[in-house]
């Protein structure tokens, strides 16, 4: 009696991600996805009014890395406490992110970044938005995209 084996391949890729892994992902595809809306922001912002200094500072790199690195770092948090905690820790990892980036924006809002008052006031304005949009996408759009089956088949 001989045994038939059917030679096939089954590419299941979600198999293979991890709760960190997926996480990363997610981080990743939505810091893209944030820095083109930031760099728009931002190419709008600068060209409309003439930004001198605070565009040498806030540049293209500044805010590409700016958006990718924190929303990977919230992913592999998220991913973490959410583990750990089960549905408390998405909630604290969410809690605690809102609350790094309320504090940046403090910071920033308090803080003198420039050398004359127009530089640091035009420097608040560049900056402070696109610290919002980064910390809104990080509490309240991550979470959702990270559970969402649907998303995953589309991205992952």
């Amino acid at each position: 009696m001989e045994k038939k084996f059917k030679n096939e391949v089954v590419f299941n890729f979600q198999s293979y991600h991890t709760p960190v892994s997926r996480a990363m992902y997610v981080g990743t595809f939505l810091g893209f996805v944030t820095a083109i809306i930031c760099l728009a922001f931002w190419s709008v912002y600068v060209n409309i009014l003439q930004l001198t200094m605070s565009s040498y500072i806030v540049n293209v790199q500044t805010v590409a890395f700016g958006c990718l690195i924190p929303l990977v770092t919230c992913g592999i948090l998220y991913a973490v406490l959410s583990h750990y905690l089960k549905s408390a820790g998405s909630i604290l990892a969410s809690v605690i992110y809102a609350l790094a980036f309320l504090w940046l924006i403090l910071v920033v809002a308090k803080g003198n970044y420039g050398d004359t008052p127009l530089h640091i006031h035009q420097f608040k304005l560049l900056v402070i938005p696109i610290l919002a949009i980064i910390g809104l996408v990080g509490t309240i759009v991550f979470p959702i995209c990270y559970r969402s089956q649907k998303f995953a088949d589309a991205v992952l």
